[in-house]
């Protein structure tokens, strides 16, 4: 409930304000900013919020791309946030669509890579030695040739890195294009007359990186016996 109470929201823009005004370089600095509009830093305007609200409430993390065009996109209610960055040589406002269309499905299906040339080589070999016992352990396959095998592991990569890769994933909105990710960009950038290239993104949920604390009630037991002998 908090997250949708209009104070905090407001909080909240005024901290990404704040971002894109004073470029902090972590969060750190941030914390050490004027929050826009106010002489209250940051942390300042933080506690007041946490004595309005009563809640208590902390800036974890943020992003901030200078160069390019930025296009951000919230999903489920601020559940999640995606910011990507784009290169074109269009106007920003033409590749805006371009960029939340991209941006809704880095929200909905959270690829592990943005490219394949992203993917390291410990998870292809990981990838590739799951294969081969799966195919070691399949009658049908185990007799085949390693040759063979060769092929047939190289063409499960590809789908590896259709169903991992946000380039290389089919496009969901299959209403406005047919083909990868990677197509749709560089197509509706055509259609519109100029070039557009997908170069990075941030994709934030809610909770992600938390470790929830686990309550281990036998150990904290034995630890307050210890404490009393």
């Amino acid at each position: 409930f908090v997250g949708k109470n209009e104070k905090f929201v407001d909080f909240v823009k005024g901290v990404a304000a704040t971002v894109a005004k004073e470029a902090p370089a972590d969060l750190d600095a941030l914390m050490e900013c004027k929050y826009v509009g106010t002489d209250l830093t940051v942390t300042q305007q933080q506690q007041e919020m946490v004595l309005v609200i009563g809640e208590n409430i902390k800036v974890r993390r943020f992003a901030r791309f200078a160069e390019n065009v930025s296009v951000p996109y919230v999903h489920a209610g601020g559940k999640i946030g995606v910011l990507v960055n784009l290169e074109s040589d269009l106007p920003a406002e033409k590749v805006e669509e371009i960029g939340k269309d991209v941006a809704m499905q880095i929200a909905a299906l959270n690829p592990r890579f943005w490219d394949k040339s992203q993917v390291g080589q410990d998870v292809l070999d990981e990838e590739k030695k799951i294969m081969m016992v799966q195919m070691e352990n399949d009658p049908k396959m185990a007799s085949k040739p390693a040759q063979v095998k060769e092929k047939i592991v190289m063409g499960k990569m590809n789908k590896f890195y259709e169903e991992n890769c946000l380039l290389q994933m089919e496009f969901v909105r299959g209403d406005l294009f047919s083909g990868t990710v990677e197509q749709y960009i560089a197509d509706a950038g055509k259609k519109l007359g100029g070039s557009v290239k997908f170069l990075t993104a941030v994709r934030y949920q809610t909770g992600e990186g938390i470790e929830k604390k686990e309550e281990n009630f036998a150990a904290e037991v034995a630890a307050q016996m210890n404490q009393g002998k």
